[in-house]
């Protein structure tokens, strides 16, 4: 990551910012994110809200999320206590959707999460129809 960049849209956390030591100071465990109406996220888990585990430094800053969205992008899924986008998506395409939590780690070959499903249906409903 480019430090000294004039437009960090995604950058490290505030929490982060000031640690000299990375180690052991990551976003860690499960969180909770409120999904968005008539997105690919709430197709997919069916719920309102969900809880899903991370493990990173970085986030979309907020600073230009009404840029991004005026531009097509989705805040599709939101962690409302730190107001952190989750959950991104472009409504415009067949199927676009970016997250700030690991999925897999929620997955098992039986049980394969929600978001894997919904992106394999995707691509079986645009390989049968051209």
């Amino acid at each position: 990551m480019n430090t000294n960049t004039k437009y960090p849209v995604i950058d490290l956390m505030k929490s982060q910012k000031n640690l000299n030591e990375k180690g052991g100071t990551m976003r860690l465990g499960a969180y909770k994110c409120k999904l968005v109406n008539k997105s690919i996220a709430k197709t997919a888990y069916k719920k309102n809200n969900i809880s899903e585990r991370h493990r990173h430094r970085f986030e979309l800053n907020n600073k230009y999320k009404t840029k991004l969205e005026n531009a097509g992008m989705l805040a599709s899924g939101i962690n409302e206590k730190n107001n952190l986008v989750e959950i991104i998506e472009i409504p415009s395409h067949r199927w676009f959707l970016g997250v700030q939590f690991h999925p897999e780690y929620k997955s098992t070959v039986s049980q394969p999460h929600p978001l894997f499903i919904n992106f394999i249906d995707a691509c079986l409903k645009y390989k049968s129809n051209g």
